[in-house]
């Protein structure tokens, strides 16, 4: 089972909360875990609403780039997902290796389903 809590954090991705948002987040505490399709990197999800996610990862974004990635629940389901990298900043001390928090904007994939696999994912971490 996903664990999650609404209220904020000390970690990076509680940064990202603001009045701007047009759908609440998701703070997931035992992450999703999955891969960008093309480049296949590693990332940990940290954050879901229906528009967006943000993901930890060892490798800087580019922002404006679209990425599929290919997400794993709890319970061994995988969703994919397109988003748009909106932000991608280096999170990690002074002189450890980087740890970037991507934000990505959800966009509809070729077939346009990504809102019903958005949705349905946030069903199950509810």
């Amino acid at each position: 089972m996903i664990e999650l809590s609404r209220s904020g954090s000390s970690s990076p991705a509680s940064a990202m909360t603001d009045d701007r948002r047009r759908s609440p987040r998701v703070q997931l505490l035992s992450r999703l875990h999955g891969t960008t399709v093309s480049l296949d990197v590693p990332v940990k999800v940290v954050q879901m609403s229906l528009g967006g996610m943000a993901v930890e990862t060892t490798v800087a974004f580019p922002v404006g780039a679209v990425h599929s990635f290919s997400i794993t629940l709890g319970d061994g389901a995988v969703a994919e997902l397109t988003g748009r990298v909106v932000h991608c900043r280096n999170t990690a001390p002074a002189g450890e290796p980087p740890l970037y928090l991507v934000g990505l904007e959800f966009v509809d994939g070729d077939d346009g389903g990504d809102s019903g696999v958005v949705e349905d994912i946030m069903k199950k971490v509810r």
